[in-house]
């Protein structure tokens, strides 16, 4: 079965990802790793940069983890091994760029439900992580 998968989580919608970390480590076994991703917008681009204080990429990245801890500490415990990521960047090509460093055999991705007008405009994150992993990739609803 599976031995690693990497869980990308979006903090806007904390239930939903709450709910599926749970689902998620209900369907693991002792011995199997979850490593939780965040992705924080592309701060790094100098443009953007440029408009945030000294320190701010830091200080949300920071942030980022901690919220990521806790939601592991809360929602998994003990039960398997977890560890904590934050990338910056697009969030498709971060999570298919950190399941491959990671050596990732899955990438466990909650699927939001959004209306057909947001997925032609914004397009969709699991769409493009599906159609780009290198591994499997589980949509949890």
């Amino acid at each position: 079965m599976f031995t690693k998968a990497l869980f990308p989580v979006d903090l806007e919608d904390i239930v939903t990802a709450e709910h599926a970390l749970k689902y998620l480590n209900g369907i693991l076994s002792k011995g199997q790793e979850i490593h939780l991703l965040g992705v924080l917008p592309g701060f790094n681009m100098p443009v953007v940069a440029s408009y945030f204080p000294e320190g701010a990429i830091e200080t949300a990245i920071a942030a980022m983890e901690h919220q990521l801890t806790e939601l592991a500490e809360l929602n998994l415990g003990d039960s398997v091994h977890w560890e904590v990521h934050v990338a910056e960047g697009a969030p498709h090509r971060e999570i298919v760029k950190t399941a491959d460093r990671l050596g990732c055999d899955l990438i466990a991705i909650p699927s939001h439900n959004h209306s057909l007008v947001e997925k032609v405009l914004l397009g969709s994150v699991t769409t493009k992580v599906v159609e780009q992993a290198s591994c499997s990739v589980f949509v949890m609803r």
